[in-house]
């Protein structure tokens, strides 16, 4: 069992939890990761989620959600090729529906432009002469942003797993039931039906990436040890989405181009001929509702003929933690060696490098490339 000397603990299972062990572990860090494995119909919101980044692309304009999407989209470029082979798209386009936003989004291509970012704007014309599944009366255009795009989850989180243990992480199948300060270091009581999982945790440091857990997490904690620079209003809340795979024989042969926006809802081309992942709706609470569901699928009424004819091979859902009273994502060090990393909302698959890279400049880790 490890002693706490610079042992870091990372806890949460997610994608935010993978990539800061991993990335912890790449930057010489001896790192347990407490990522309990799940079971039953609802996935964790990172297996559940469709992994479509949309950073360059966002209409943010400034501030630290803009700076942490460029980061993080360019922190995936370099990261990826380290974990080997995982599905990835390139290319995301979100169509306008609206006439008086078309000024607005060719404003931000321009500002885009000068920051150094390549994103177009396609026009109505250009857009239906390549893909005609595009169709639809009230089509203005579209934005096209060639560096984002969409990675596959599970196979991203596998790869994440592998490369972890590679970098001799230990991986604790254990929940974290309670988390005590204990000198200068840190007591995490633990929770696993593996016999073989210890029942506690001495730690140097501790990362929560830990979602809808986190505020049963810091009730333990005495208020008088957290920073009161930090001010969290309230516990995370829960959001479900619903995401489906669909067979679409009525797709043009062209198909798509690649993943797009449509009316806030995501279609994502799948290696399979005429099949595509939809996603997701955005439900208050842990209850999926039949509604939400079909009107994500006939695109709230504007759905072209052939995704009306589309049959759903299946679908899931997952619930995402959006934080109460602050903005998504919460990264903050709440106590000496406490640092939460949650409320990533619709994008922990898109921001978890940003975070993990965040983390690691926290703990005083150097990139395994520094000199």
């Amino acid at each position: 069992m490890p002693t706490c000397r610079d042992v870091i603990a990372v806890v949460g299972a997610g994608s935010v939890g993978s990539v800061t062990a991993w990335w912890l572990a790449r930057c010489g860090a001896r790192v347990v990761w407490l990522a309990p494995r799940t079971g039953g119909g609802e996935q964790p919101g990172s297996l559940a989620a469709l992994g479509v980044l949309m950073g360059h692309c966002s209409r943010r304009l400034r501030g630290r959600s803009w700076r942490l999407r460029r980061t993080a989209l360019a922190l995936w470029r370099q990261w990826l090729p380290l974990l080997g082979p995982v599905p990835q798209q390139w290319g995301l386009t979100v169509l306008c529906h609206q006439p008086d936003e078309v000024e607005r989004l060719q404003a931000l291509v321009r500002q885009r432009l000068g920051e150094g970012c390549p994103l177009a704007w396609r026009t109505r014309e250009d857009l239906l002469s390549r893909w005609p599944a595009l169709a639809a009366t009230d089509l203005q255009g579209g934005l096209w942003s060639p560096q984002d795009g969409q990675l596959d989850p599970a196979p991203l989180l596998t790869a994440l797993a592998e490369a972890t243990g590679h970098l001799g992480v230990q991986r604790w199948p254990a929940q974290v039931t309670d988390l005590k300060p204990e000198g200068r270091n840190w007591r995490l009581q633990l929770q696993a039906s593996d016999p073989d999982c210890p029942a506690t945790l001495l730690a140097s440091a501790v990362v929560l990436c830990t979602g809808l857990g986190t505020g049963r997490l810091l009730a333990g904690l005495d208020p008088l040890i957290l920073d009161p620079s930090v001010r969290l209003n309230g516990p995370m809340t829960p959001v479900l989405g619903q995401a489906a795979a669909l067979h679409c024989p009525m797709l043009p042969p062209q198909g798509l181009p690649g993943p797009v926006v449509w009316r806030g809802v995501h279609l994502i081309p799948r290696p399979q001929h005429q099949q595509l992942w939809i996603g997701a709706t955005v439900e208050p609470g842990h209850q999926s509702q039949d509604h939400c569901f079909e009107q994500m699928l006939r695109l709230d009424g504007t759905a072209p003929p052939w995704l009306r004819q589309a049959q759903v091979l299946c679908r899931w859902q997952g619930i995402r933690a959006r934080p109460v009273g602050r903005p998504a994502p919460i990264l903050a060090t709440l106590a000496p060696g406490v640092l939460l990393t949650s409320g990533h909302y619709r994008n922990g698959i898109l921001l978890a490098p940003a975070t993990a890279a965040w983390t690691a400049r926290q703990l005083g880790l150097l990139p395994p490339d520094a000199p």
